[in-house]
C-alpha cells in the first residue's frame, strides 16, 4: 500500500496519525494497515478515512437467516389464535438488554412484549384517548435502563412506560409553540432522547446554505396523473419535490435548523444528530443545538457506473413502468444515463452502540446499495459489511423500521403469505 502524508491543518492540530502507523486491534498479520488522520480546524474534529481499518473478510458478518421470527402465518388457513399472528403494520422495534423484543403496532394500537423464546409476555395500552391509550402510535423510542416511549398520533400524546407496563407519565406538544416554527404535527419525524424531537418542513433555498445542505427542488419522473376513476391518463410526468428542512424543537420550543440535508440520523447516548447531502463523501455530526463537533470524510473515490450497471437499471425500471401500463419516460432515461459515478452514500442509521452505518453503492454492477460501511463512534472507518450477507436498505432512513445492537439487527419483513413479521439475525463482530 502507498503511504500519503498525514494532512496537518494551518490551526492547532488536536492528532495526527502517519498514513503507516499500524491500527490498533484490527486483527490482521499483514505489515500494511488502514489508515485515517485526525486533526483540529477551528475546534472542529476532522476525521479524514483513506481506507477501512479492518480488511475484508476480517470484518463483522450477519447470519443469512434470521435466528428468531415474530409474528408470520404457518397456515393461511389456520385461525389466528396466538401471539405470533398478532403483529401487523409495525412501527416501533426495540430489543431490551435481557433479550425481550418490543414491537409497537399502529394498527393494533398496542405495545407488544415478547420473551426471546418468541411468546408473547406483555401487552401494554389499548385503543383509546385516556391516559396510556393510543389513536394510533407512530414511533417508539427506549430510554435505558427500562422506559419505552410511545408517540402517539401527530404527538397528541406521548406516554412513558416502564417494562412491567406501569405508565409512569404522559405529556403532549403545544401545537401552537410549533406553529410559530411553521411546523404541524404531521411534520414529526423523530424523537431525542432528552424530550426534543425532530420535524421537518418545506426548505427554501439560500445562497448562505451550509455545505451538507441542498435545499433546492428534487426532479421525480413518477408522477402520474389518474382520473376518478382510476384510469391512467397520461404517461409519468418530470415534477419537481421541495426539499424537507430539519429542525430540533427543545422542551423550551426553541428550534435548532439542520438546514436541507439528503439523510439525518441521531445517536442516543451521548446524543447527536448526522447529516449527509449524499453527493458528498463526508458526515457532518452536530449536537443537538445545532453546533458542529466532527466531520467525518472518506478520501476513496465512489464506484463509477459501468454499462452492465446502466442496463440493469434500465430493465428493472422498464419492467415497473411496463406493470403499471406504460413505458419507462425517456427524460428519466437520459438523465440516468449521464450519471458517472453512484453516490457515496444512500442512507444513514445509528445502532444502540453508537456504530454509525452507511448504506452504500458497491462494484457489483446492480445499480442497488447493496452494502453497509460501518464507523466507530470516533469516526473512523472501521469495515465494510460483505456483500453475500443480507442487505437491508430499509434501515437507511428515519422513516424506516429496524433496530442494531451488539447483537441483532431487526427488520418488519413478510412471509411467503405476504403476513408481517420481525426477523432478527445476528451480528458477529468478528473484527
Amino acid at each position: 500500500m502507498r503511504c500519503r502524508p498525514a494532512f496537518r491543518a494551518t490551526v492547532a492540530v488536536a492528532i495526527t496519525v502517519s498514513a503507516c502507523d499500524r491500527m490498533p486491534g484490527d486483527g490482521s498479520d499483514s505489515a500494511e494497515a488502514p489508515t485515517f488522520t485526525v486533526w483540529d480546524s477551528a475546534g472542529v474534529e476532522i476525521v479524514e478515512n483513506h481506507a477501512p481499518e479492518h480488511a475484508a473478510g476480517r470484518f463483522w458478518t450477519i447470519d443469512p437467516d434470521p435466528e428468531f421470527v415474530l409474528g408470520g402465518v404457518e397456515d393461511i388457513d389456520a385461525l389466528a389464535d396466538d401471539s405470533a399472528q398478532l403483529i401487523w403494520r409495525v412501527v416501533g422495534l426495540v430489543r431490551l438488554p435481557d433479550g425481550r423484543v418490543a414491537v409497537l403496532s399502529s394498527e393494533n394500537q398496542q405495545l407488544l412484549l415478547f420473551e426471546p423464546s418468541g411468546e408473547l409476555s406483555r401487552i401494554i395500552g389499548r385503543a383509546g384517548d385516556g391516559p396510556g391509550e393510543f389513536t394510533r402510535p407512530e414511533k417508539l423510542q427506549y430510554l435505558p435502563p427500562d422506559t419505552l416511549v410511545v408517540w402517539d398520533y401527530h404527538m397528541t400524546s406521548i406516554d412513558y412506560f416502564n417494562t412491567a407496563g406501569t405508565l409512569l407519565k404522559e405529556r403532549s406538544v403545544d401545537h401552537l409553540r410549533l406553529r410559530e416554527h411553521d411546523l404541524w404535527g404531521e411534520s414529526f419525524r423523530f424523537p431525542l432522547s432528552d424530550g426534543s424531537f425532530v420535524s421537518s418542513k418545506t426548505g427554501r433555498q439560500s445562497e448562505a446554505e451550509p455545505a451538507w445542505s441542498d435545499c433546492s427542488p428534487t426532479r421525480r419522473w413518477d408522477r402520474i396523473r389518474v382520473s376518478m376513476r382510476g384510469e391512467i391518463l397520461d404517461e409519468a410526468q418530470v415534477s419537481e419535490d421541495p426539499a424537507d428542512e430539519f429542525l430540533r424543537v427543545d422542551t423550551t420550543y426553541r428550534a435548532h435548523s439542520f438546514a436541507c440535508p439528503r439523510f439525518i440520523a441521531t445517536r442516543r447516548d451521548p446524543p447527536a444528530i448526522y447529516v449527509s447531502r449524499g453527493d458528498r463523501n463526508e458526515i457532518h455530526q452536530f449536537s443537538p443545538d445545532g453546533v458542529l463537533l466532527r466531520i467525518i470524510r472518506r478520501t476513496t473515490d465512489p464506484f463509477r457506473v459501468t454499462d452492465k450497471a446502466r442496463r440493469a437499471w434500465e430493465d428493472r425500471n422498464a419492467r415497473f413502468y411496463e406493470s403499471q401500463g406504460f413505458s419507462l419516460p425517456e427524460s428519466k432515461l437520459e438523465a440516468m444515463r449521464s450519471v458517472q459515478t453512484y453516490p457515496p452514500i444512500d442512507g444513514l442509521m445509528v445502532d444502540a452502540e453508537g456504530y454509525l452505518w452507511v448504506s452504500e453503492y458497491s462494484d457489483s454492477e446492480t445499480w442497488a446499495a447493496d452494502q453497509w460501511s460501518i464507523f466507530g463512534p470516533d469516526g473512523r472507518w472501521l469495515g465494510v459489511l460483505a456483500k453475500d450477507v443480507p442487505v437491508f436498505f430499509l434501515c437507511r432512513g428515519h422513516l424506516f423500521v429496524c433496530w442494531i445492537d451488539r447483537d441483532f439487527l431487526l427488520v418488519v419483513g413478510r412471509d411467503r403469505f405476504d403476513s408481517e413479521r420481525v426477523e432478527a439475525y445476528r451480528i458477529r463482530r468478528g473484527g
